[in-house]
């Protein structure tokens, strides 16, 4: 029911809408974008945190967390997105890792202290 509401209000023209219906559409619009912007949010959690970070020893420090960790996680994989690589220079995207690490099914196994 809640859904067919909603419907029809997306189709109904906002000029034909009483205060009550717009006051409605309005509500949903910022209740969505609420849920959208959760995922989105990291620099403004953290922020006096780096937005990057070079080297394993670099985000492993920061993390709170041993170099062997981070090392086995950059070799499994699971830390590709948020890694830049040129050579021996490795930087990361500490707010890519944070969202990988709290995302992850391996978070547990890694990462105790976050």
């Amino acid at each position: 029911m809640e859904n067919k509401k909603n419907e029809a209000l997306l189709s109904k023209a906002v000029f034909s809408m009483n205060g009550a219906e717009l006051l409605e559409l309005l509500r949903q619009v910022t209740e969505s974008e609420v849920k959208e912007d959760k995922f989105h949010s990291l620099p403004n959690d953290y922020p006096n945190l780096q937005p990057f970070v070079t080297g394993i020893k670099g985000i492993a420090s920061l993390l709170g967390i041993s170099v062997s960790t981070v090392s086995r996680m950059k070799a499994d994989g699971l830390l590709d997105d948020a890694t830049f690589q040129n050579g021996k220079t490795v930087i990361f995207d500490t707010y890519k890792v944070l969202e990988i690490l709290r995302v992850s099914n391996k978070k547990n196994k890694f990462n105790r202290k976050l």
